[in-house]
């Protein structure tokens, strides 16, 4: 199709893909070009809808459908963001889900292709019959996670090597774990915390955890483990619901205890608390000492206090204020578009057993270069040295 051939697009599709996508890239021309062609006084180009594709961060087939279509997934209607409908997920999440997608569903089928036998952890347990202490012994006798796991040596691990302890045992077992803080590797679309902090997509034969970089590393690791417990659960959801709130769905409320116990164990917890006390903290103190002995925030610690009924609600109610106020003054002044080694950065976000599970199958001649890089988001030139990087 030659780029300057006109294309005529109804006006319904126009008032559609303005709605669903970001607008903000749109140029005040734009805006009146694109009146001009809702109302039919000019027709426009294929160069110029490629164009505003990409500016609306859409497909470009869109402009082609006969009328409007639902392109929100499934996925959606268990978004656990305080508790309320999706309104309308941002073109970044969708595409970031699709992309995800896109890597269980090849996963999936390597492992049918292999022979391998469904994952027997997933969906094993049910949300009636669930109890959180049990629910997280299983995951950790399923894991091989002891109880302190995240204690070495006499030393609490600091929250990024506790969380890479974690998501190497759940990829040894068969989880899939992504990670981004943007689209791809477009550092002009950043993934906003606000809308997304994770999310879950079950399969039995390749379940996949996607962690949104650009929340703090402690939110990153609680995302984590509240995750783990959907994948036993058998439950998809976008996750975005804060652990101090009272109100969540049955559901969240078993997830994030289950991420709890994994995270800061009840009886280390309490025995841990009795010995800050008598060394004579406050309550504020003791919850600053424990959360630099358990790879959770002061958030989650103090929740664990309150729920003891160890300190009172209005001593909670600050620490949840204080650490909002903190992560809002971190996330302004830090940024999420790495500066570092590109393939450092690009390894620490796929998953390496499935990289290696790619590799292997295109030596095997079963996927091709081209599909790939297009599951990698990388090229002829930088795939070959990714997999250098990696190992694989």
């Amino acid at each position: 199709m030659s780029t300057t051939a006109q294309v005529s697009v109804p006006a319904s599709i126009w008032k559609w893909v303005t709605t669903i996508g970001s607008t903000r890239k749109l140029s005040p021309e734009d805006h009146r070009h694109i009146d001009r062609w809702m109302s039919g006084n000019a027709t426009p180009t294929v160069n110029q809808l490629i164009k505003l594709s990409n500016k609306l961060e859409i497909p470009f087939g869109y402009f082609f459908l006969a009328k409007p279509i639902d392109d929100t997934p499934e996925i959606f209607a268990h978004r656990t963001l305080r508790n309320s409908a999706i309104s309308r997920p941002s073109r970044n999440l969708l595409d970031t889900l699709d992309s995800m997608q896109s890597v269980q569903d090849w996963m999936r089928q390597d492992a049918i292709d292999h022979g391998d036998a469904p994952i027997p952890f997933v969906g094993s347990w049910h949300l009636q019959h669930a109890d959180a202490m049990e629910l997280a012994s299983a995951i950790r006798e399923q894991l091989d996670l002891a109880t302190t796991w995240y204690c070495q040596n006499g030393h609490s691990l600091p929250a990024d090597k506790a969380f890479n302890t974690l998501r190497k045992l759940c990829t040894d077992a068969g989880i899939i774990v992504m990670l981004n803080g943007i689209v791809g590797d477009n550092t002009h679309r950043p993934l906003d915390p606000y809308e997304f902090r994770a999310f879950a997509l079950v399969d039995e034969y390749a379940p996949l955890i996607f962690i949104n970089r650009a929340d703090s590393i402690n939110g990153q690791i609680f995302s984590l483990a509240h995750e783990i417990a959907h994948i036993w659960l058998g439950k998809e959801e976008i996750y975005n619901a804060e652990y101090q709130q009272t109100d969540n769905a049955p559901i969240e409320v078993l997830c994030n205890a289950v991420a709890a116990e994994l995270l800061v164990p009840q009886q280390e917890f309490s025995r841990q608390w009795q010995t800050a006390q008598a060394q004579g903290d406050t309550d504020y103190t003791a919850i600053d000492r424990l959360s630099q002995a358990f790879p959770a925030s002061q958030v989650v610690i103090a929740r664990r206090a309150l729920d003891g009924r160890l300190i009172p609600q209005d001593v909670y109610n600050r620490v949840c204020a204080e650490s909002a106020e903190q992560w809002e003054k971190n996330r302004k002044t830090s940024s999420n578009t790495s500066g570092g080694n590109y393939y450092s950065t690009k390894q620490s976000r796929l998953d390496h057993r499935f990289i290696e599970h790619l590799a292997a199958s295109i030596s095997e001649g079963q996927t091709s270069y081209t599909d790939a890089y297009r599951l990698t988001g990388t090229n002829r030139k930088t795939f070959p040295k990714l997999l250098e990087t990696i190992g694989a």
